[in-house]
């Protein structure tokens, strides 16, 4: 299990549409993506598709607005050009936070919170909000680790 790697995407899905048209419009290079039918790392066959910009996972975070500033200094000045996809291809956003809470009382816990730039992408792109929370505990995670 990831210990304490909050992370931050803003997703484009729709029922089907071509992703590298998205990726030239925009002139940013996704994360992620996939077309509907593709094999999934958890489905078969997965049943929409997808444009991903995504934070980086692999650090420890604890102020989760400055992974959402991240994303939203790449996407601000974009924000015609994904209403124009979303209107052509019948998109929904998604500016999508995952949070990991550490369970050890010793341990910092992630704050969260949008300045009013975010809260103006968020709302002149139609863009919806939604934050995955996990819980996993340090102190039980060195203890395994030590036991190997």
């Amino acid at each position: 299990m990831e210990t304490g790697n909050s992370y931050v995407y803003f997703a484009l899905t729709g029922d089907n549409f071509d992703t590298d048209e998205v990726t030239n419009r925009l002139g940013i290079t996704p994360t992620d993506s996939w077309r509907k039918g593709d094999k999934g790392q958890f489905k078969p066959i997965l049943g929409f598709t997808s444009w991903i910009l995504s934070t980086d996972k692999g650090q420890e975070y604890f102020q989760i607005d400055k992974l959402v500033d991240e994303i939203i200094f790449k996407l601000f000045d974009k924000i015609e050009i994904i209403n124009d996809l979303k209107r052509e291809f019948q998109l929904n956003s998604v500016l999508e936070i995952v949070l990991y809470i550490d369970t050890n009382e010793d341990s910092s816990t992630p704050a969260l919170g949008h300045d009013l730039r975010t809260i103006e992408f968020l709302y002149r792109t139609g863009t919806t909000t939604g934050v995955d929370i996990y819980r996993f505990n340090s102190t039980i995670n060195q203890t395994n680790e030590n036991a190997l």
